[in-house]
Parts: structure tokens; C-alpha cells; sequence
């Protein structure tokens, strides 16, 4: 399954939390992304790997504004 997600470059994964966080002394804000647990044996593989990837986010039609 691992190497299928790899060769085909698009994984679902699933829904994902978003938190709000400071930047401490230095101000401002950011945002992250808690991926989900159940993935860990892909986000590990493509950590050692030193996988670059590209992130798209579709947001459902109930919360659009």
C-alpha cells in the first residue's frame, strides 16, 4: 500500500484537525496542520525518505462562506 501511495503521488487523509498557535516573542500567528495517527507508518516513510510534498486543502460545501 505504502509504495502504491508513493508511485500514484495522492493520498486522502481523511480529515484533519487545524489549531491556532502564537509565535511566541516574535508575534503574529500560524496555523497547523495535526495529520492523522492512523497514517504514522506513511508519514514516517516519507520523513526518512525526506519526501517533499505539496498540500491541498478542499473545505466541504456545509462550512463555505
Amino acid at each position: 500500500m505504502v509504495s502504491d501511495v508513493v508511485t500514484r503521488g495522492v493520498l486522502d487523509a481523511g480529515e484533519l484537525r487545524i489549531s491556532k498557535t502564537g509565535l511566541g516573542k516574535r508575534g503574529g500567528e500560524r496555523y497547523l496542520i495535526y495529520l492523522p495517527l492512523n497514517r504514522n507508518y506513511l508519514w514516517k516513510l516519507l520523513h526518512e525518505r525526506r519526501v517533499r510534498v505539496r498540500v491541498f486543502i478542499e473545505i466541504p460545501e456545509e462550512v463555505k462562506v
